[in-house]
This record gives C-alpha cells, sequence and structure tokens, in this order.
C-alpha cells in the first residue's frame, strides 16, 4: 500500500469533519471508505486494545457478555475476548465492519453494523460490561449525544458495568471538532439512574495537552 503523506491524511479527515453539519453519525462511514484500509487515516486508530480499557476491566468485572459501542478496528473487542469474554462489537460504519472482519478472521467476536442510537431489541438487558472509547465526545451535542447515552444504561444487565474513556472538557478545545470534549457534569447526570463507581481524569504521556477521563458506573437492581 501506497504510503500517504501527512498532507494528503489531514485533507482526508478534513473533508470527512465537513460532513458532520449534514450527517452527524454517518461522517464516520465517509472517513473509514476514503481510507481505503488505511489504519494511518483513522485518527483515533492504535492498532492495540486499549491499555486503560484491559486494566480496569481485569481489575473489576467478571467474564460474561461485553458490548463495544463504536468498535473502530475492533482491538478493543478482540482484547476483550481474549480475556474471556462474550464479545458483541458494533459500528455505524460498514466498511468499519467489514475491516474488523478481515483483520481478525478467526475471532469469536460477533461484528455488527448497528446504530447506537436504534439499538437491537435483543441487546436490552443483555451485557455485563459495555464499554464506550471516544465515541460519544465524537457526536455533536443538540440532543443526538444524549439520545445516545439515554440508550447505553438499558442495554445492560443486572449489575452490569459500564466503562466510559473520552476527552474531559477543561475549556481548552484546540482542534476542529470532532471531538467534543465532554463535562463531567454532563456525563454524571447523563447516567445518574447507575451507581457511579469511578471518575479518574489523566493525561496521556503521548498527548500531554489533553485531558481526558475515564469513568465507570454499575446496574445496581
Amino acid at each position: 500500500m501506497k504510503k500517504i503523506s501527512e498532507s494528503e491524511r489531514e485533507d482526508i479527515i478534513s473533508r470527512a469533519k465537513s460532513a458532520v453539519n449534514d450527517e452527524p453519525i454517518e461522517w464516520f462511514d465517509q472517513l473509514y471508505g476514503m481510507a481505503n484500509r488505511d489504519p494511518a487515516i483513522i485518527p483515533w486508530a492504535r492498532m492495540a486494545p486499549n491499555q486503560i480499557m484491559m486494566n480496569w476491566v481485569e481489575e473489576n468485572c467478571s467474564l460474561g457478555n461485553a458490548l463495544v459501542i463504536g468498535c473502530g478496528l475492533g482491538d478493543d473487542a478482540v482484547g476483550l475476548e481474549n480475556i474471556g469474554f462474550s464479545v458483541t462489537a458494533f459500528d455505524i460504519s460498514e466498511h468499519c465492519v467489514d475491516w474488523c472482519k478481515e483483520r481478525f478472521p478467526n475471532s469469536k467476536v460477533e461484528w455488527l453494523v448497528g446504530d447506537i442510537l436504534d439499538p437491537k431489541q435483543e441487546w436490552y438487558g443483555n451485557f455485563d460490561l459495555i464499554v464506550e472509547i471516544h465515541i460519544l465526545q465524537a457526536i455533536p451535542d443538540g440532543g443526538i449525544r444524549e439520545k445516545a447515552a439515554e440508550q447505553m444504561p438499558k442495554l445492560l444487565a443486572d449489575n452490569g458495568k459500564m466503562l466510559c474513556i473520552g476527552r474531559l472538557d477543561d475549556g481548552r478545545q484546540t482542534i476542529q471538532p470532532p471531538p467534543w470534549p465532554l463535562k463531567q457534569t454532563w456525563l454524571n447526570d447523563s447516567f445518574a439512574m447507575l451507581e457511579s463507581l469511578e471518575f479518574t481524569p489523566f493525561r496521556n504521556d503521548d498527548s500531554l495537552d489533553v485531558l481526558r477521563y475515564y469513568a465507570a458506573w454499575q446496574n445496581k437492581v
């Protein structure tokens, strides 16, 4: 595969982002399609499971059914599968889901095209673990993000846990959105029906200027 320049990469990302106003969620599919199977085009692709997710899950969760919301290129889903979870992973982008199937042909992860705004009926109350990484922050506010957050707790089984990771709004957004960093108060209000387990701000070594968070809740019944 021909290696693209940084300017070409930025142009593709910019063209995909320009669709946000008209297609606030479907722009993901445009970006994955334009990437032509080059992960360097996907800004959030790390080609390995999120280590904060892996550490938190291994320390705090029992095995069971897991749902990965907005699975990206699939590394988080496969990471959970490798430690024993039965994993369902979905993304709004058909290009993305096809890419996951190609990358992990031997995986037993159930890869699906899906929309958090309209979850499959059989998902309600079905998952012992839900993972959302950098998805809510990529959805604009104005009602759409709120509708997405409203659906997530409904998918948890009794005593199921939900882990969210994203950018924390500290008033210093320096890049053209998306993403839109989230306020802790917004997250707490959105998931007030769940028991808060943890809310931890942090910074990555490779991007110390960006404040992030990981937060967890449990469906206590």
